[in-house]
């Protein structure tokens, strides 16, 4: 039977709340939400949410910074600053809304470039803008911070998910299905481990972009239609990232449209319902891989848990039981901007944070700076 009660912790004293904001590699928009600590010892619940679409010419310049890896300098700060409006109106719409009083917003930023190999990563958003127009102190630059330790500047979800999804008598796998699949273990008497597995909705969106002129693959119908091929699925299995140990990091400037289209360059024409298929098979496998066979529960967020082709496939490959994090009172759509609003809260309080095992860096510590309102 399944233990479904969290550790209990003494009570805070002072319960506060906290935005985060994260806007990913799927380049779907940006979440947002209100978490507030539960008073017991560290965690927070999210008390209200709120997701907001790009406006096109934001969606499509950065997707095309990311694609090509060049940009225009003028063109880079005109599109950080209506992405940081959105952001800044997005903010005040909670905060409007909600009657807690706010004491940090915790903005990630849009990541137009991970590079761990440089020992350096570009996320971009004017959070002395945010910091200003809310009147709230503004942590940022999470990744970088993490980075000058040494580390790979990502995942850093493995922290809050052990926070909120380890238990004392299962194994725990959590399972973010974003445009980048990353993966935290959760093994109790073990060190938390997570890293970037590989590539989940990136390729699937940019795929059904290219051969159906829409976004995304509604509930993966048309990957549904189609049937995996074997020959494409094992040469991609083939990249020598999948083969890396952990601690790793990647980013959908490597999983790009150019990577796929290498690989299908080497074969006879395919099917496009096959090659949608064969996307979602992709990703299934490399959660299969990334798996230890102690995991008895794998617990799934991020947008890839509202295509039904992808949780199906992860279904039939993986053998733990696979649930949505809806099953431990955790909205799937909200679980990282909810980490990102608990990192908020750990910078403003100057927190340490053990990322040694997860992103390989040489000691823990603080990760993000403050950025403060001018005071009035």
């Amino acid at each position: 039977m399944l233990n479904w009660l969290f550790k209990t912790s003494p009570p805070a004293s002072t319960p506060r709340a906290a935005i985060g904001l994260m806007s990913g590699t799927s380049l779907d928009g940006l979440d947002a939400c209100i978490v507030k600590e539960t008073g017991h010892g560290n965690r927070v619940e999210i008390v209200s949410t709120l997701s907001t679409a790009f406006p096109p010419r934001v969606r499509d310049g950065f997707k095309r910074m990311i694609e090509t890896g060049q940009a225009n300098i003028q063109e880079l700060l005109a599109i950080e600053h209506q992405y940081t409006e959105v952001v800044v109106q997005q903010c005040q719409q909670l905060i409007k809304a909600s009657d807690e009083s706010i004491s940090v917003i915790g903005f990630h930023g849009q990541t137009l470039w991970h590079a761990p190999d440089l020992g350096s990563t570009l996320q971009i958003g004017f959070a002395e803008y945010l910091a200003e127009a809310t009147g709230i102190p503004v942590a940022h630059q999470f990744r970088r911070s993490d980075m000058a330790r040494g580390g790979q500047g990502a995942p850093l979800a493995p922290l809050f998910h052990q926070l909120h999804f380890e238990r004392e008598t299962e194994n725990v796998a959590v399972l973010n299905l974003g445009g980048i699949a990353n993966i935290s273990l959760l093994v109790p008497g073990q060190p938390i481990s997570g890293w970037d597995i590989g590539p989940a909705n990136t390729l699937s969106d940019g795929w059904h972009q290219r051969s159906q002129n829409q976004a995304f693959d509604r509930n993966g119908a048309y990957a549904a239609s189609g049937s995996v091929h074997q020959d494409l699925l094992d040469k991609l299995l083939k990249d020598p990232y999948f083969a890396q140990r952990a601690p790793k990091s990647t980013g959908r400037e490597y999983f790009s449209q150019s990577w796929l289209h290498q690989t299908l360059d080497q074969l006879a024409p395919i099917n496009a319902a096959d090659v949608q298929a064969t996307l979602n098979q992709l990703t299934a496998t490399l959660v299969h891989q990334a798996l230890p066979e102690e995991i008895d529960i794998l617990v799934v967020c991020g947008g890839g848990v509202h295509n039904t082709h992808l949780m199906d496939a992860l279904d039939d490959t993986v053998d733990p039981l696979v649930v949505t994090s809806d099953a431990f009172a955790i909205d799937p759509d909200f679980v990282e901007a909810a980490c990102f609003g608990w990192l908020g809260l750990q910078c403003f309080d100057n927190q340490p944070l053990p990322t040694t095992f997860i992103t390989g860096s040489a000691a823990s510590g603080v990760l993000g700076s403050i950025i403060r309102p001018t005071k009035g």
